[in-house]
């Protein structure tokens, strides 16, 4: 069981509050292995609830990410967190006007748990993809898709 599963059993059983305890985030975290020292970034409907729990939970460096809009912005995030999409179109639009803002080897989460079908899961990976970022074949398959910017852009212009 991981860490994080034991907190919440551990907590609901003592009696604690487990309010805001949200996990897809605990499991995005995971996946990008980020620690409070990251410079995280959160896009899509989702993002404002997890800043309050990313700064609840000690990150002092996290931002909401609506669009890249200028060149201090770009390159600057090591994890790139996208949440709550409910449309295959709406989580592209949000990553299309995020990805530039993660750096050089960072690592991007797509929440696509609200893509219950494996078409637009594949479709989702393929356009992360078609952006230039590493996935990994299989990603489609989890809840969580992770990507990752390579050092070197490959984006075919």
């Amino acid at each position: 069981m991981s860490p994080h599963l034991l907190r919440q059993a551990a907590q609901f059983l003592l009696g604690v509050p487990t309010e805001g305890i949200n996990p897809a985030l605990d499991r995005m975290l995971d996946l990008a292995q980020a620690t409070p020292l990251c410079f995280v970034a959160v896009a899509g409907p989702g993002a404002g609830e997890a800043m309050c729990q990313l700064w609840r939970r000690g990150y002092q460096r996290v931002e909401a990410a609506r669009r890249a809009t200028c060149g201090a912005a770009d390159e600057r995030s090591d994890v790139l967190l996208v949440l709550d999409c409910p449309t295959l179109p709406d989580a592209r639009a949000a990553i299309a006007a995020t990805y530039t803002m993660l750096r050089p080897g960072g690592t991007l989460v797509v929440d696509a748990s609200a893509l219950l079908d494996e078409t637009p899961r594949r479709a989702l990976a393929d356009s992360l993809r078609e952006l230039g970022l590493d996935v990994q074949p299989q990603a489609h398959l989890g809840a969580e898709i992770l990507a990752t910017r390579p050092f070197s852009d490959r984006k075919a212009a």
